[in-house]
């Protein structure tokens, strides 16, 4: 899912130790949660920022998820939502967090969805014993090796690297590249590109870097160009792929482009406006958007939001906060051991909008692995289950 990679590593593992210095000084006040009958939910996102478009997709369908929480409480207990903006950054992260535990006692974090903000509040869930649920993020980092405190329903990026082999290499590709964003996100999208590719005898022969928030990719993908590469991984998020695209056409590259981060409905359009472009996009859900998986999603969302066309991550986020609301039923208490447990032994919850069940226990706390993907070539979109080859691919 993914994804602000703005930083070089030096700066990255500075703030990475002043986020545990700030989570540590949390362990002094005390674990959180609620041993009362009313349970508070912690909910935030990068509303502004660089993630906020993805973020805030992320809040929109917890609301709509939510909808009952606010009025009929969950098993006998009330329920109370709070909401905040952490900005799209992972110090402003911490903060939200720490208010949330410290002040508001609230029994359990909910969100963020970007991979760095969502890294740093799971230091504070950990270090104050919080639960702690990431809807979107799909960083290796955040269920491997196994914390007890934080879940993670969508698949990780390895999972995701690994359909992305698969597909590159039925495409014949005998040299690969790849753009990463300079962050959390795009670090684990390259480690699983690199073992992933590994298994097929291939590596990842040429690497460019670029900032989350990137409006022009031209040199990145004159660099991968020169380097001879067959094929393109994009391990980054909404932002400069558009960029991606746009180089690709004005420099007639049209080398076949394959993203970890799934697309939206722009980067389609962008997509399909040259049909010399080969994109081919991640997507966790098991029909297209607006077809009949998504029936039930589309109704509560065009009540809400008329106006606006949701992208397969809105469609995701409904589900992964419809589990998490499946997790609260389970639970026994609102305790944090009592919220863990529920999550940990409710029933794998299935839901028409994804390929397969979301389902956690005590020795793993990610969701599931399954994802899909989509094919534009041709100014055609051809949507594709998890074995996809490139015959399926330029057959369409």
């Amino acid at each position: 899912m993914t994804s602000p990679g703005r930083a070089r590593r030096p700066r990255t593992l500075a703030l990475v130790a002043a986020v545990a210095t700030a989570a540590a000084t949390l362990t002094a006040c005390g674990s959180s949660g609620s041993s009362g009958d009313g349970l508070k939910i912690g909910v935030q996102f990068g509303l502004t920022g660089a993630d906020a478009a993805f973020d805030a997709v992320y809040q929109d369908s917890a609301k709509l998820a939510f909808a009952d929480l606010a009025k009929n409480g969950v098993n006998g207990h009330s329920v109370e939502l709070l909401y905040a903006d952490d900005a799209s950054d992972p110090a402003t992260a911490v903060t939200v967090a720490r208010k949330y535990i410290t002040q508001d006692k609230v029994s359990v974090l909910y969100g963020p969805a970007f991979t760095p903000t969502a890294l740093s509040t799971m230091q504070v869930a950990s270090s104050t014993k919080t639960p702690f649920y990431t809807p979107g993020s799909i960083n290796p980092q955040l269920t491997t090796p196994l914390n007890k405190y934080t879940f993670a329903p969508a698949f990780s990026s390895n999972d995701v690297a690994t359909g992305i082999a698969k597909l590159v290499h039925s495409m014949g590709a005998k040299k690969v590249g790849m753009m990463v964003e300079s962050d959390a996100y795009g670090d684990a999208a390259l480690s699983g590109a690199k073992a992933a590719l590994a298994k097929y005898g291939l590596n990842v022969d040429a690497t460019e870097k670029i900032a989350a928030n990137a409006t022009d990719a031209t040199s990145q993908v004159q660099g991968l160009k020169d380097a001879g590469v067959d094929a393109v991984l994009l391990g980054i998020t909404a932002p400069p792929m558009a960029a991606v695209i746009n180089a690709e056409i004005h420099q007639a590259t049209y080398l076949p482009m394959v993203t970890f981060a799934g697309s939206n409905t722009s980067l389609d359009q962008l997509a399909k406006s040259d049909p010399k472009v080969r994109y081919y996009a991640l997507t966790p859900l098991a029909c297209p958007v607006g077809d009949p998986c998504t029936a039930d999603f589309m109704k509560a969302w065009k009540a809400e939001h008329p106006g606006t066309e949701p992208i397969v991550w809105t469609v995701q986020a409904y589900a992964a906060a419809k589990a998490f609301v499946a997790g609260l039923q389970n639970a026994k208490d609102t305790t944090p051991e009592g919220l863990i447990t529920g999550l940990e032994t409710m029933k794998p919850f299935k839901t028409p909008e994804l390929p397969c069940p979301i389902a956690f226990s005590a020795s793993s706390h990610k969701g599931n692995s399954c994802t899909n993907f989509y094919g534009i070539s041709g100014g055609k979109v051809s949507f594709f289950g998890s074995d996809t080859t490139q015959n399926q691919l330029t057959a369409n």
